[in-house]
């Protein structure tokens, strides 16, 4: 029964839904819809009439509608036309027809002056131009009297001052132009330049005379300490020379095994030892050549040096050379080395300094012509061993070619003598000739 009930409902419903959907198909449009009866004109002028065209849908309804339709297409044919519908074109504008000529306005009485031109008037001297090139400085005025050429053609142009004749320089000329009433009449005013060192002041040397009386005599051939208390020495093989010099600190010392060395030793002796000119004297005895050890402090002058060197100097006969001291040296002043330099040149003694900076004292020196030479190393001065000793030999060796010889300086103690002794059985030593301070010096100048 129930499903019968709602079987009835929806029948029922669907009956009334169908009702309803064919009675608004059929029922009129209402009054506020009007149906459009105008297209947009195309490019062509011609409008789009698919509305009236459409094949009607039978009925009256669709009677009433193209009737209706048809009257305001009547209505708009016979009133004013949609700003649509005018297909016509645009009216080309006319030309030509006014006064092509243009007049000029007419000046005003009495105005301001300003003159308004046509535009065919043109003012080109008014015109004001605009250059992008930098400004060109003024050109200064020349002077009428002036020397300097101008551009300008009004300015006056001196002409330039004549040029001096050259001067007759030949002796003929210089005869003729000599005076009658000279004294010295009948020689040549040519002579030769005087020497630039007699004329410049700055050449001329500020040193002191040295210790000697200065003349050549005293000092030539063999009275010359260089050459005199020199030991023989002859490079059969022509090897690199290669000197040692031991310092005598004051120590004991067994002169007859030291006379027994297999090689030529040299001997530095400080002249302020006590004993110095007997030490001088025992070492020349064994065959030693033997060094006046000096040293000078930095702030001594000329005049210092000088009465210090006689001093020094004097106190054995026995010099060959003389050596820089380990304290003060001779270095420590421009005006103490020159003057050592000086002293060394006229009595006729080497000179041994100590290696420092670019060694200039050691180079002037020998440019002087002072037998002379820069210690290459001192190989104990700081205590080394024997090992180390050998070592510092055996480089002096292998530099001894390069630099022409070396001078090596050392101790007079037994651990350097010993250390020596080896050194001189090894091969290197073979290399060298081991030779007395006198032939390195006049080597290596």
């Amino acid at each position: 029964m129930v499903r019968g009930i709602l079987s009835g409902i929806i029948w029922g419903v669907v009956v009334v839904g169908g009702v309803l959907a064919v009675a608004s198909l059929l029922a009129p449009l209402p009054a506020t819809v009007a149906p459009q009866t105008e297209a947009a004109v195309g490019t062509e002028g011609q409008t789009s009439a698919a509305a009236a065209n459409a094949p009607a849908a039978g009925g009256a309804l669709d009677a009433d509608v193209d009737e209706a339709m048809a009257s305001e297409v009547a209505q708009a044919e016979g009133g004013d036309e949609p700003v649509l519908s005018s297909t016509d074109s645009a009216p080309k504008p006319e030309t030509g027809g006014g006064d092509a000529s243009l007049t000029a306005p007419v000046a005003p009485e009495g105005g301001s002056g300003v003159d308004v031109g046509s535009p065919d008037a043109t003012a080109v001297e008014e015109e004001l131009s605009i250059s992008t090139n930098p400004p060109q400085p003024q050109a200064p005025l020349v002077a009428e009297d002036s020397a300097f050429p101008t551009e300008d053609s009004s300015l006056s142009v001196t002409d330039p001052a004549p040029t001096p004749e050259a001067e007759d320089v030949t002796p003929e000329a210089e005869e003729v132009a000599q005076p009658a009433d000279t004294e010295v009449a009948g020689q040549s005013l040519l002579k030769p330049a005087g020497s630039l060192v007699e004329d410049n002041e700055e050449r001329k040397s500020s040193r002191l005379p040295s210790v000697g009386d200065g003349t050549d005599d005293g000092v030539a051939g063999a009275s010359k300490p260089f050459v005199a208390n020199a030991e023989p020495f002859e490079n059969v093989d022509g090897k690199p020379i290669m000197s040692i010099v031991l310092i005598d600190e004051g120590a004991s010392v067994n002169l007859e095994a030291l006379a027994g060395f297999p090689y030529p030793l040299s001997i530095a002796l400080s002249t302020l030892d006590p004993d110095v000119a007997t030490k001088a004297a025992q070492y020349r005895a064994q065959g030693f050549e033997v060094l006046a050890m000096v040293d000078l402090p930095a702030a001594a002058g000329a005049a210092d040096v000088e009465v210090a060197m006689q001093a020094h100097l004097t106190v054995s006969s026995d010099f060959v050379g003389i050596m820089e001291g380990v304290g003060d040296g001779l270095q420590g002043a421009k005006v103490v080395s020159d003057q050592v330099t000086d002293v060394a040149l006229n009595e006729g003694y080497g000179l041994v300094l100590f290696s420092q900076g670019l060694n200039t004292a050691q180079k002037l020196a020998a440019k002087e012509g002072v037998p002379s030479a820069s210690v290459f190393r001192d190989f104990d001065g700081k205590g080394q061993s024997a090992i180390v000793i050998r070592r510092f030999l055996d480089q002096a060796a292998f530099k001894a070619p390069q630099e022409n010889g070396v001078v090596m300086v050392g101790r007079l103690r037994d651990d350097t003598i010993s250390a020596l002794v080896l050194w001189g059985l090894q091969d290197r030593a073979g290399t060298v000739a081991l030779a007395p301070v006198s032939s390195a010096l006049s080597t290596l100048n």
